[in-house]
């Protein structure tokens, strides 16, 4: 469905009239839409790699591509084990 401007108007200017705690259930309601289409636009593309998910939810993050090549190779472990092992992957980065 289509959305004109006159109506995004109509509906920005109803959302100026309405208290703070009706504009944050709007702001989580809109975000949590906003994660199902992007989901939904993500199954549709087959092949889309973990790097390239990653960027299309979080564009306003950089990471750095080698770290990729570990999701999904090492078994699940405990969150501290992780941070251990990732702050010695860096290190090793940064010393080699």
């Amino acid at each position: 469905m289509a959305t004109t401007a006159e109506q995004l108007e109509q509906l920005l200017s109803l959302m100026r009239e309405v208290d703070l705690p009706t504009l944050l259930a709007l702001d989580r309601e809109l975000h949590f839409l906003l994660a199902q289409k992007g989901d939904a636009t993500l199954r549709t593309r087959p092949g889309t790699s973990v790097q390239e998910e990653y960027s299309q939810r979080y564009p306003h993050i950089a990471v750095d591509p080698a770290l990729f090549a570990l999701v999904g190779v090492h078994p699940e472990s405990p969150v501290e084990e992780d941070k251990t092992f990732i702050r010695e992957s860096i290190a090793r980065r940064f010393t080699d």
